[in-house]
């Protein structure tokens, strides 16, 4: 922002002018934006707008606008009418309501505002008045009184009657620091009411749950899936009862060991591991250091390492004693996997299957446009001419023998070209007269015939159908919901023969094995698709413990008291503060599944602390950049360079001064808009958090030091005075004054902050409600306007989240700047009351209307930093006051300033204190309710107390509103000043209702972990009659894919979309989504492929237009007789003649080694055999043909050399496979699991004599870090091992090959190199994330170690005394 030197402003009144004026102009514009594209209709909305909101897709800026109106719990619709009609409903929409309709976060955060908006007001008409007039009556003559440096305290002290007055100034100063102060109560005392209510709502919800399921706006993983609640398997209060464990050593990584630690530790007596905090944070570095420490000193650990003399002696010492009573009941163990290889394939296939969506959409919308031109030549009665259809020479030149993939033989040889078009006109005429492309005079011509043709035509079938006539899936049958929809054009073209589509195909350039050539895109994104599925199917069949563990865990307790008591006396290992990391468990929306997955431990504090410093190197220079960039373009530097502008400005000094004083804020701010991008990259890069919450917590702080040092401080201070405080660090260098340049610097810049809110205000104002027309939402909006594929349109209608990171700390920026100028300039008041008035409106406005979240905080996060950063600007102003104070050598002024900067910092901490005490008090409150750990007659009796409106706390400690028409003097109980964070309450006696319907349980949900999975039946009750208001529990948990393969055809209309819900996120089991997630072996398409995209009306097609019929299904790989996998197509001939499997597996499951004679190699020049009419079209050199741009390749490889240059046999330089397995000693031959989709053909090794199978062990090695390697690895090593064994036997190299064949084989080959790319990034990331400051932490204890400091608990031998 530069500095207060540098910085050109105008510090008269009259550039407050100015500044009015460009801040009209800016909201003005932004405010017709809002308003012209909220009205902005759509599609059908155009001309059918209907009554009401209708739908999203009837608007064309609906889901930026007025997102939320869609919502499960809609808010309700923006109001139409006249220019800023949303005014009145913003003000008057209810606090109560908007917590019901957008939880604690957003709801406190308009609080804030509002409490911001009063204490400005309350100044405006009181210290405003006082000091304002002082200070321009009493200022020196000689300054200018139309100058604001006449309203300054630096101006009043020129004086001697001036100095006199400074009582007031000290007075006021205490005035300001108890309104604030009495503004954070009110606050805080709103957040306790909105977090009771929502408490309140909770319980109620057990009585009546609700079995629908609503997916959240914003999933965590990076693929299509609609899930229902037997998938999801939701428990209420699951999230209550459970923590997360991170930093899990390697020791520890397993489900048996985690809980024996938990079973362990908690049954004896703990010290504290952290000084005086609750369980809702996670204790810092020193303070957990310095606890442990504490605890060392005392010497009373947790466990007493046993010396050698008494090793087989039992303990003596009490800690060591177990309480069979504490010990805790442990429903679930979840440790997390690493299962990036089954994340890259989802993410690939997401994105495989939108390219095969739009090849879909080309081909219908091209063949539908030929017929278009044939019906208008056909009425014209004009014979169909050559370059009206690519069918034409199809005839002329199609052979007399035809592939009998492609069809009847008989059909085909009898069909002339007017005939085919006939034939298309026929079935795809009345579509084209439905879609309306082309005049609607010329319908009634052919309508009547044409349809009733093309239902013939569906009644007798095609030779060449998909689906034959006699299967009873297709046609449809006339009964069932799905299968009476309406015919589509996808019906129709899934009905015509394949050759007379083959003219219209969509082309696609091959990149990787047969570089260059050209081949159907829907047949090879086809390839590509089912080749995907299959290895994420074969990945999801493997159970979960095949997979590495990573350093992150999720143990539910059966009791939420467990799991309270767990994060407050174990929330790190008592040996070993760095690890074993305890804190609640985040929602599940809340955590960030691919860093989950990481192998790394969460957090290297050696790591971070270089980073912390970095980001604080970056805050505190970044002054010097910015200060020499707005010296470059100011208008003294840049009219040396254009004199013309310089004899301009002098002639015209209204715009000189406009110039002048607007081009570097624009400058500035425009930089600034980088700084939370800048640092959420370093967020994402340059650390490994888990939660979103965390990062964006972690952002907000940085964001909000960044702020004050560079806005506030370092702009008053200015670039000088720090050089001369870096200057002193030198050795002969003298020590500056800071008292003098303090109090120098900061009273000169309150005229340019009163400039600056006028600015802002329109800034922030103007364009939030234009929804930042200068950034993402409105620059995305050409990119979601133009998709055609309703997978993409959907991603992109998203609706937009509220960053708090960025908004919290721009708002407390201005905070600290009307607390920091109160008394030293008073004039900032009446703007900065303007501004948080608009910034009131604007955000709520927002909230109600357009943005979600991705996760609820219940306001913990931001009260706290509400409450600390606010505070912090009242110490800063204190303390500018107290320099100032002492400069001018007013003693009694300094001493009252001092104790009140004493004072506001110990009600920081009693502050913090009592906010976590009742946010943890409500925690617990919050998880008996919802845990059915309350009696019904007391919750009862908390609802009769909550409708009589008593101005006392209920009796489970909750927040109640008083009663309307009453003023109470009655101190809130969460005001207190104990230090104790629990309040000890007397335990119920009443037992609960027996008819309350019972919560799920995990001891009823079967488990993954191998020590769990053999009892599952033993937990399921017999329930005869379940009820059905009841969550349903599920004891299958395995992953499913959705099977389409029902009675309703291959063409079904797409389910309604579901209304999506960000504020009762149901509770779910702590599983990897990317492992548990269904997916669906669908194309998702457009009704109309021709008109503007609608999702309110598309299909789902279960099978693709593909060139070759036997190719076209989805999901499954196929395409040769008898073969279950696609690691045995590497080992088959590509010759027709040879489609027949001459390979015999024994009964290994491993083929002789004569099997392999005769296999032809491929090397990418062979010529790929295309139906006749795509050949024409390749050689015809055809324009519309995708290309697929070349894969990347990696920074790390390093291929061996073969020692061949040229292409040919054995020229294709395969990348090295290499083993990522581990085998059992003494094992010969791994485990071969039955009927698995990827069961392939395992080759013995060149230098083994026994068959073995490079599989993975179950367990790595401890301390090992390895990509993740499973049916991917298996298929790339069995294709490499392929290629191996051929140098063994004599090749064959066929001259030609089948268009699919050459397709198996290019997506095959994509595969074996995406897999080499994935292995080296990871590999290179996990190398690259270790310290050699933190490598003590990785490595693998000894034997003397272990028994030292055991990082896992003894055995029950070892707990008894026995060695």
């Amino acid at each position: 922002m530069g500095d207060i030197q540098t910085r050109p402003f105008s510090k008269n009144y009259s550039g407050l002018i100015n500044q009015s004026v460009i801040a009209v102009g800016i909201t003005v514009l932004c405010v017709t934006g809002q308003e012209l594209m909220k009205r902005r209709r759509r599609g059908k909305g155009k001309t059918q707008p209907g009554e009401g909101l209708g739908s999203r897709e009837s608007w064309e800026f609906g889901y930026l606008f007025q997102g939320r109106s869609w919502a499960w719990r809609p808010s309700p619709p923006t109001p139409g009418g006249w220019i800023l009609s949303w005014v009145p409903q913003i003000v008057t929409f209810p606090e109560e309501k908007m917590n019901q309709l957008r939880g604690v976060d957003a709801t406190l955060y308009i609080r804030f505002l509002r409490g911001c908006f009063y204490f400005t007001l309350l100044h405006t008409l009181t210290t405003f008045p006082i000091l304002f007039p002082i200070h321009v009556e009493f200022s020196e003559n000689s300054i200018d009184k139309k100058s604001m440096t006449r309203a300054s305290i630096s101006s009043l002290v020129t004086t001697k009657q001036g100095k006199s007055l400074l009582w007031i100034h000290i007075c006021l100063l205490i005035w300001v620091t108890l309104s604030w102060i009495a503004t954070l109560f009110w606050i805080s005392h709103g957040a306790f009411m909105l977090r009771a209510a929502r408490i309140r709502e909770a319980a109620q919800r057990q009585f009546t749950p609700d079995s629908s399921y609503h997916p959240h706006p914003h999933p965590q993983y990076a693929f299509a899936s609609n899930p229902t609640v037997e998938d999801l398997q939701p428990t209420p209060g699951l999230r209550l009862r459970t923590i997360m464990v991170s930093n899990v050593p390697p020791l520890l990584r397993s489900e048996k060991e985690l809980k024996e630690y938990f079973e362990y530790f908690m049954s004896r007596k703990l010290e504290r591991p952290a000084i005086g905090l609750t369980t809702n944070t996670q204790p810092g570095f020193f303070n957990k250091s310095i606890a442990y420490l504490f605890n060392r000193a005392k010497r009373l650990p947790v466990i007493h390492p046993a010396t050698q003399g008494s090793r087989n002696e039992p303990s003596t010492d009490s800690s060591d004693i177990p309480d069979p009573e504490a010990v805790p009941v442990i429903d679930r163990v979840i440790i997390a996997r690493k299962m990036t290889e089954l994340a890259s394939l989802l993410e690939r296939r997401e994105e495989i299957l939108r390219l095969l969506e739009t090849a879909h959409i080309k081909l219908a919308k091209t063949t539908l446009n030929a017929v278009k031109k044939a019906m208008g030549q056909k009425d014209a009665h004009q014979p169909f001419s050559r370059s009206s259809s690519r069918a034409k020479f199809v005839a002329q030149q199609r052979k007399p023998a035809v592939d009998p993939e492609a069809g009847d033989a008989t059909q085909e040889g009898t069909l002339s070209e007017e005939q085919r078009m006939e034939q298309l006109i026929k079935v795809l005429g009345p579509f084209v007269d439905q879609f309306e492309l082309r005049p609607p005079p010329m319908k009634h011509k052919t309508l009547h015939s044409s349809k009733h043709a093309f239902q013939k035509l569906r009644t007798e079938g095609s030779s060449d159908s998909d689906v034959p006539v006699s299967s009873p899936g297709y046609p449809p049958a006339s009964n069932g919901r799905r299968r009476r929809h309406k015919k589509t054009v996808w019906d129709a073209l899934l009905s015509l023969p394949r050759s007379s589509l083959d003219a219209y195909q969509p082309l696609i350039n091959l990149s990787h094995l047969f570089r260059g050539k050209t081949v159907p895109s829907i047949d090879y994104y086809t390839a590509k698709l089912n080749l995907l599925t299959s290895l994420i199917t074969e990945n999801r069949a493997k159970h979960a413990n095949e997979y590495d563990p990573v350093s992150t865990a999720f143990v539910t307790f059966a009791e939420p008291s467990d799991a309270l008591r767990a994060c407050k006396y174990l929330a790190v290992h008592p040996h070993n503060p760095l690890t074993c990391m305890v804190s609640m468990a985040p929602e599940y929306q809340d955590l960030d599944w691919i860093r989950v997955m990481k192998s790394s431990f969460d957090a290297e504090f050696v790591k971070d602390w270089v980073v912390s410093l970095g980001v604080w190197a970056f805050t505190v220079f970044w002054l010097f950049p910015v200060s020499l960039l707005v010296g470059l373009v100011s208008i003294q530097n840049i009219s040396v360079f254009w004199p013309g502008l310089k004899s301009y400005l002098d002639k015209h000094e209204w715009e000189e001064e406009v110039i002048q004083s607007f081009l570097p804020t624009l400058l500035v701010a425009l930089l600034a808009l980088l700084i939370p991008l800048i640092l959420l990259l370093i967020a994402k890069k340059a650390h490994t958090i888990t939660t979103l919450s965390a990062m964006h917590d972690r952002i907000m702080t940085r964001y909000y030091k960044f702020l004050i040092v560079n806005v506030l401080v370092f702009f008053c201070v200015g670039t000088a005075a720090l050089q001369s405080i870096l200057d002193s660090f030198r050795a002969n260098a003298s020590a500056p004054d800071v008292l003098e340049i303090v109090a120098s610097s900061f009273p000169s810049a309150g005229p340019f902050y009163v400039g600056w809110q006028i600015f802002t205000t329109a800034m922030h104002g103007g364009f939030e409600i234009a929804l930042r027309t200068l950034q993402l939402p409105l620059i995305m909006y050409p990119a979601t306007r133009s998709q055609v594929t309703p997978r993409r349109r959907t991603v992109g209608l998203r609706p937009r989240t509220f960053n708090y990171y960025y908004w919290l700390p721009t708002h407390l920026l201005l905070i600290h700047v009307l607390v920091v100028f109160a008394v030293l300039n008073p004039f900032v008041f009446p703007f900065g009351t303007l501004y948080f008035f608009i910034e009131t409106g604007v955000i709520k406005n927002q909230l109600i209307h357009i943005y979600a979240k991705n996760y609820e905080g219940d306001g913990k996060l931001i009260l706290i930093r509400i409450v600390r950063y606010s505070l912090d600007g009242l110490i800063l102003s204190q303390g500018v006051f107290l320099a100032y104070m002492v400069v001018l050598k007013k003693t009694v002024n300094v001493g009252l300033a001092a104790v009140l900067i004493i004072l506001t910092s110990i009600f920081k901490i009693v502050m913090t204190r009592m906010c976590r005490a009742q946010f943890e008090h409500d925690d617990i409150v919050e998880a008996n309710a919802v845990c059915s750990s309350l009696a019904e007659d007391d919750m009862h009796e908390t609802e009769r107390d909550d409708t009589e409106n008593i101005s006392e706390p209920d009796i489970h400690g909750l927040i109640t509103r008083l009663k309307p028409g009453k003023f109470n003097f009655r101190i809130p109980e969460w005001v207190t000043f104990s230090y104790g964070t629990i309040r000890h309450h007397s335990p119920l006696t009443r037992q609960p209702n027996p008819f309350r319907p019972t919560p799920a349980s995990f001891s009823r949900i079967g488990s993954r972990s191998p020590e769990n999975s053999p009892n599952i039946s033993s937990h399921i009750p017999s329930e005869k009659h379940p009820d059905p208001m009841s969550f349903p529990l599920f004891i299958d948990v395995e992953p499913k894919v959705h099977n389409e393969d029902d009675f309703t055809g291959p063409v079904v209309t797409h389910p309604s979309p579901v209304a999506w819900d960000d504020l009762m996120t149901p509770d779910l089991p702590y599983d990897n989504p990317y492992y548990v997630r269904p997916i669906s072996n669908v194309l998702w398409l457009p009704r109309n492929p021709c008109g503007i995209l609608d999702l309110d009306d598309t299909v789902d097609m279960k099978t693709s237009i593909t060139v070759e019929l036997s190719t076209g299904k989805l999901g499954t790989w196929i395409g040769f007789t008898e073969v279950d996998s696609p690691m045995q197509m590497s080992n088959l001939s590509l010759e027709p003649s040879l489609m027949t499997p001459t390979l015999q597996p024994s009964a290994s499951g491993i083929p002789s080694s004569g099997s392999l004679l005769g296999v032809v190699d491929v090397d990418g020049t062979e010529e790929i055999e295309l139906p006749i009419a795509i050949a024409k079209r390749v050689e015809a050199g055809e324009s519309d043909i995708e290309q697929i741009p070349p894969r990347r390749p990696s920074t790390y490889r390093h291929r061996p050399s073969t020692g061949s240059s040229g292409r040919g046999q054995g020229s294709i330089k395969r990348p090295f496979i290499k083993s990522y397995r581990s085998f059992s000693e003494g094992s010969t031959t791994a485990r071969l699991r039955s009927n698995s989709i990827m069961t392939t053909l395992e080759l013995p090794r060149p230098d083994s004599g026994h068959h073995s199978s490079p599989r993975m062990h179950s367990t790595p090695r401890v301390g090992t870090l390895r990509p993740d390697a499973h049916a991917q690895a298996d298929f790339a090593a069995n294709a490499s091992l392929s290629k191996l064994s051929l140098n063994f036997a004599p090749l064959r190299r066929a001259e030609n090959i089948s268009a699919h064949h050459a397709i198996l084989r290019e997506v095959m080959a994509e595969e074996e190199e995406a897999f080499v790319d994935r292995l080296e990034s990871e590999e290179a990331q996990a190398n690259s994330t270790r310290s050699f400051l933190t490598s003590w932490m990785f490595k693998k204890p000894n034997a003397a170690q272990v028994d030292a400091a055991p990082s896992t608990p003894p055995r029950p031998a070892s707990r008894n005394g026995d060695d």
